[in-house]
């Protein structure tokens, strides 16, 4: 006999009228008196097969169904009604029965973490979708199910329901695991950008062959992981951040991964990443039409999704608003504090400074030497250091991360001293100066964007940003007034113009006509002017940072968003030209079918790799009479026709 075991009050459990149902495997679930009540009837019962119990006011019946994980719809096999008061029970046995009655929603039987539950929710929810739940009274019985379903032109296949007489495709999910060496895109955003920090736990859901928990762990964070396939018996509980990368595109149910988001949003206590394949990432030639994917020559199953398609997916399946780390990369936060943390250091120079701190080699010290205290805490101090600049300015307790605290402690030092001696002559004092400039510009477009209609309303500050304002400005109203004039500069011309030509004298971009054009890769070094600017675009079209280009007017205040099918290429093909009025506060699409992209080399930094080479490209164009010097030319197939011609 089993016992179980009472836990708080929960919603798990099917509830029909007074009574609850619920899966064995989830009866720890149950709250007291359920519980209380379930185990009298155990008691009473003896030993009886069930997989279910009906725990009602005065008793309990233990149901025997088909398998829950083979059987979509389960029939009831057998059932064993417990009366507590006078102690009966009373078998019954179904299995000679034509037409037993059979189990729905099964998902709601099981615990909350059960990884079951997303299949079993996207069945029900695709039932729904077809109208099959509208006549409640016929849907008990397997006959009667079977005929709706029949009647819907439906069958089932396992858990999903597809048209009648679709072909059988066995699709092969844990193909598509990945062996790498480095942290995969999302989770190295997720630590750049401080959705996961130090003292974080980070939950993988789906983590395929294990190697960012793996990596995550050896250095020191808290990480653990789960995979239907390769990591069934891995830990499903909360975390501060859960990471889901490239899940969703290799789902062909589209329901499922509905269900499957909202599983992985329910273990998220501050932040859920989504990441999945663009388009462009991996072009679907030679692949197989399946569903609204494709399948690949290994069986596998892949969804392409456009970065405008899978924040809104994510956002509407949430009913939260997503911050875009990279095309096809996004977060969902349940921690508003930190999601203006995120948000601030995404346009951050500050963050940038702390980045690029290197440490330089140390001479060999004699052993002869007793070591000096900087010298046995050097590598506490450099981590102090990095924290001052990502701040500019010494952090103070709580901003110091707890392993850096531990060393301290072993070491017998106060964390006063050591931030003492780490802001304090151990390190370039030039440096944390011009962090703390950066800083201050940072928190200015942040509060300024604030400002900006459409913006998010935050009930408070981040506790670091409170203590931000203190030391850069004093009070938060003086904060907040400059941070208005920094607003208006925005909209002046003569502002933006003079911001346009310190970035292209500082090599972030260039001139094509009357307008400054960059990429979003150079955002944070911006003068903070264009950073604002920028900003109060992504309040209009939220999907600015998905833009492989920008292209700034300087005539008025106005930014345009351009998306290329590839941009990797000399000539990009644009798939989307988006203006952003803010005179006006709208967006529209723009731009025609076959445009492409010219002098590509503009738009990249200085300091791009690529660009020489796409510079000398861009000029033969030039000197050829193909493309304007300020980048107007003729459409893509114009293009080959006229390459040809000129050679």
């Amino acid at each position: 006999m089993a016992v179980v075991r009472a836990k708080a009050a929960s919603d798990v459990g099917k509830r029909v009228g007074a009574a609850i149902y619920i899966h064995r495997a989830a009866v720890s679930c149950l709250s007291g008196e359920h519980a209380q009540i379930l185990n009298g009837a155990l008691a009473i019962a003896g030993e009886v097969r069930w997989n279910v119990a009906k725990v009602s006011r005065g008793g309990a019946s233990l149901l025997l169904y088909e398998d829950f994980d083979d059987v979509a719809f389960p029939a009831l096999l057998s059932s064993t009604a417990v009366v507590l008061e006078g102690r009966k029970a009373k078998s019954l046995d179904y299995t000679a029965s034509a037409n037993p009655p059979i189990l729905h929603r099964k998902e709601l039987l099981l615990a909350p973490d059960d990884p079951r539950r997303p299949t079993f929710a996207a069945l029900t929810r695709a039932a729904e979708e077809h109208g099959l739940f509208r006549q409640p009274n016929r849907i008990g019985t397997r006959r009667a199910w079977a005929k709706l379903i029949d009647d819907a032109g439906l069958e089932l296949r396992g858990h999903v329901l597809v048209p009648k007489g679709a072909p059988v495709v066995e699709v092969a999910r844990h193909k598509t695991a990945l062996s790498r060496r480095d942290l995969s895109q999302p989770v190295s955003l997720m630590l750049r950008w401080g959705v996961i920090e130090r003292d974080s736990s980070v939950f993988d859901y789906g983590c395929g062959q294990g190697d960012d928990v793996a990596i995550l762990s050896a250095n020191g964070i808290e990480a653990f992981g789960w995979d239907p396939h390769h990591a069934p018996t891995g830990p499903r509980r909360p975390a501060d951040a859960v990471n889901l990368g490239f899940v969703l595109n290799v789902i062909e149910e589209p329901n499922e991964r509905v269900e499957t988001l909202k599983a992985a949003w329910s273990f998220a206590r501050r932040a859920l990443t989504v990441a999945v394949m663009l388009p462009s990432q991996t072009p679907p030639t030679a692949q197989r039409p399946y569903r609204d994917g494709f399948l690949t020559a290994r069986g596998t199953f892949q969804r392409y999704f456009a970065h405008e398609e899978i924040k809104t997916f994510v956002e509407g399946a949430l009913g939260e608003r997503c911050i875009t780390l990279s095309p096809g990369i996004i977060t969902a936060f349940r921690d508003k504090e930190l999601e203006q943390e995120v948000s601030y250091r995404r346009r951050s120079r500050a963050a940038l400074i702390a980045e690029g701190f290197v440490v330089p080699p140390r001479p060999p010290r004699p052993v002869t030497v007793a070591p000096s205290v900087r010298e046995r805490i050097q590598p506490e101090l450099e981590d102090i250091w990095r924290t001052a600049l990502a701040l500019g300015r010494p952090p103070e307790a709580g901003e110091v991360e707890s392993d850096v605290t531990q060393a301290l402690a072993t070491a017998r030092v106060s964390l006063e001293r050591a931030i003492a001696l780490a802001c304090d002559g151990t390190f370039d004092a030039n440096l944390l100066e011009e962090a703390a400039l950066a800083r201050r510009e940072d928190l200015l477009v942040h509060f300024a964007l604030s400002l900006f209609p459409g913006a998010p309303r935050y009930t408070k500050l981040a506790r670091s940003l409170q203590r931000d304002v203190k030391t850069f400005f004093r009070s938060h109203a003086a904060a907040m007034e400059e941070a208005k004039r920094l607003l208006f500069s925005a909209g002046d011309k003569l502002a933006i113009r003079a911001a346009a030509e310190t970035a292209v004298a500082a090599g972030l971009g260039g001139f094509l006509g009357d307008a400054f054009v960059f990429t979003p890769s150079v955002l944070a070094r911006l003068p903070p002017s264009l950073r604002v600017l920028h900003g109060c675009a992504e309040f209009l079209h939220d999907d600015l940072n998905s833009a492989h280009f920008l292209h700034l007017p300087l005539d008025a205040p106005a930014l345009t968003a351009i998306t290329c099918d590839d941009p990797s290429r000399h000539f990009p093909a644009v798939r989307s030209r988006v203006e952003i009025d803010l005179q006006a506060l709208r967006a529209r699409r723009r731009g025609r079918a076959g445009s492409v992209l010219y002098l590509k080399s503009t738009y990249l930094a200085e300091v791009d790799p690529l660009r020489p080479a796409q510079a000398a490209i861009d000029q033969q164009l030039v000197s050829r009479g193909v493309v304007t010097s300020s980048g107007e030319g003729p459409l893509w197939e114009e293009l080959q026709s006229a390459l040809k011609a000129k050679a």
